[in-house]
């Protein structure tokens, strides 16, 4: 990776790498703004394969730099073509940046669905940064309009080819219960734990879930809707989310020791205090 001062004109923005349904212009005016009052951004993300720089992160700062009339933009430039640069932009702002909303990130699956219908859904959950069961949603969805294809195998992680797990009935239904209509689990044709399976069970499904909740890689609101969630994915999860606090903060200590208050308070058996309740009546606060 190298850092280079590219030519606006020089990168290519119309390429399909543009993930979003659509960009913000609030935040490309922010943007604009900001740079004309000296406001130094973070370099652009770039992919370049010999003939064509395109962009994979940064659309909005770009767009800022174009509305300034700015001749080049700073940007981190790796070899790569397309696909390389399309598969960067499908989990990019998950963290930082102008954060992806839920159309954002439904609209990133339909095109990583387009572009790898054999990919298994794990596989495109981890390159755009989201659960599997809203992979595995949209390809049912995609898959019944006919916007892609039905495939009878898919790629998994390991690069080896595996049948494709196909779901009969709705979730909560096996294939047995489907005649007698008894209940039970699961509704997949084959077993779990195929690593190329396009779906995959309730208890899969969740694991994955609750990992990429705990590295930070979806909304962590969503944990208490995970019947498989533990106490140690919630700690996991707001550890990971406190190490992200700036240290230079000048509030930092006030905002960890307001979160003591309230972990003392809750191991003290009042379960139900708020964070704002905790201040109230913390002599401290």
């Amino acid at each position: 990776m190298q850092l280079q001062d590219l030519s606006l004109d020089s990168i290519d923005v119309y390429g399909g790498t543009q993930t979003r349904v659509k960009t913000d212009e609030e935040a490309i005016a922010g943007y604009a703004q900001d740079m004309a009052d000296g406001a130094v951004f973070p370099p652009i993300s770039v992919y370049f394969d010999g003939s064509t720089y395109w962009l994979a992160d940064g659309f909005h700062r770009y767009l800022a730099a174009k509305r300034n009339e700015l001749p080049t933009v700073r940007a981190e430039v790796q070899p790569g073509g397309r696909a390389d640069a399309l598969r960067h932009a499908l989990g990019a702002n998950v963290t930082n940046g102008v954060y992806r909303n839920n159309a954002d990130k439904r609209h990133a699956v339909e095109i990583a669905l387009e572009e790898w219908t054999d990919r298994a859904n794990p596989v495109l959950a981890e390159i755009c940064k989201v659960s599997v069961e809203l992979v595995r949603r949209c390809r049912l969805e995609m898959t019944q309009a006919q916007r892609i294809p039905a495939t009878e195998n898919v790629t998994g992680r390991d690069g080896k080819s595996y049948p494709t797990q196909i779901e009969r009935e709705p979730r909560g239904k096996s294939e047995k219960s489907s005649s007698d209509d008894s209940g039970g689990g699961g509704g997949f044709s084959k077993g779990k734990g195929d690593p190329g399976a396009a779906g995959g069970t309730n208890l899969e499904l969740e694991r994955e879930a609750r990992a990429m909740i705990r590295k930070g890689e979806m909304n962590p609101f969503e944990l208490p809707t995970l019947l498989t969630a533990t106490a140690h994915d919630y700690a996991e999860t707001v550890i990971a989310l406190l190490s992200t606090m700036k240290t230079e903060d000048p509030k930092r200590t006030d905002g960890l020791l307001r979160i003591k208050r309230w972990v003392d308070r809750a191991l003290a058996g009042e379960v139900d205090v708020s964070i704002e309740q905790a201040e109230v009546d913390s002599p401290t606060s």
